[in-house]
């Protein structure tokens, strides 16, 4: 149950960041992001907004590892238990606030589709971040 959760939200997190990296390089659809209240030009972010959907990417590429780590599908590395412990509930709070961010945007697309895989990915991390220790061996 923990590893095909951490996997669930890994996979999502991976997905809405491969829509980030699209954003970061200019792909038009940056009206349905980031609450649908920034002006674009034919649907591409500005410069700044760009810079920050790819950080973006790095945020949520990490927090794909730190739950893959945390439901014991790949090794933790350098990195020890209590680190992934605590870094799995700070992506579990992370995913509830984008999850509210992406309910209150403007644009359906943002709203019902990216809220729906954000919050998924919020239900399976919290099961990821709550599980004892001794069931995923880490």
């Amino acid at each position: 149950m923990v590893r095909g959760a951490a996997t669930t939200a890994a996979v999502l997190l991976l997905g809405v960041a491969a829509l980030q990296a699209a954003l970061a390089v200019g792909a038009p659809w940056g009206d349905m992001s980031y609450g649908g209240r920034v002006e674009t030009v034919d649907g591409v972010l500005p410069g700044s907004y760009r810079v920050m959907s790819a950080a973006a990417v790095a945020i949520l590429s990490f927090a794909a590892w730190v739950v893959l780590a945390r439901g014991g599908v790949v090794a933790p590395g350098f990195l020890g238990a209590g680190f992934l412990r605590v870094a799995a509930w700070v992506v579990f709070g992370y995913l509830v606030i984008n999850t509210g961010s992406n309910l209150a945007s403007s644009h359906p697309v943002e709203r019902f589709g990216v809220g729906a895989v954000t919050l998924v990915s919020a239900v399976a991390c919290f099961i990821v971040a709550r599980a004892s220790a001794d069931l995923i061996g880490s």
